[in-house]
């Protein structure tokens, strides 16, 4: 075989390589760009009057996968307290955990993460394939009617 010949088998291989390259690069773009897109998912939406006083638990599950979860409410008028919580941490607690005043002074004292008329607010980091509630405790003395959603958040493909 010439060396003409060779060369030219050897830039046709050459090409070929490149071009295997820059599609398996191609492949790799699309799988990375479907992979790191957020996925949502409503999880549970509801509207609900809730009395002067009142406090009302709320549940859903957050099943895998999720990176995290969002809760958006809004209030009818004036503002509502809540709390994400875990059912293995609330359901007997009912949101009230120990407070130390002083070294033999302990009362019990509801914790809320959240107040206001309305917002979104995220929780990271959830854990996942469990019962989640969210607490609502409307301090006020009327009535209000409280909209809700929550929204899993994942990245991936599935």
């Amino acid at each position: 075989m010439s060396s003409k010949t060779v060369a030219k088998y050897y830039a046709l291989g050459l090409m070929a390589l490149l071009a295997g390259f820059a599609a398996s690069l191609g492949v790799w773009y699309v799988y990375a760009q479907a992979s790191s897109a957020e996925k949502r998912q409503v999880l549970r939406r509801e509207t609900f009057k809730i009395e002067a006083g009142e406090q009302k638990f709320k549940a859903f599950y957050l099943s895998a996968p999720a990176d995290s979860f969002e809760v958006t409410w809004n209030v009818s008028k004036g503002s509502v307290k809540l709390s994400p919580w875990q059912a293995t941490i609330i359901e007997d607690s009912h949101g009230y955990f120990d407070h130390y005043i002083n070294e033999t002074t302990v009362e019990k004292v509801q914790t809320w993460f959240f107040e206001g008329n309305n917002g979104t607010a995220g929780c990271v980091g959830a854990d996942v394939n469990q019962i989640w509630y969210i607490f609502f405790y409307n301090e006020d003395s009327y009535e209000k009617e409280i909209s809700f959603q929550v929204v899993k958040v994942w990245h991936g493909l599935f």
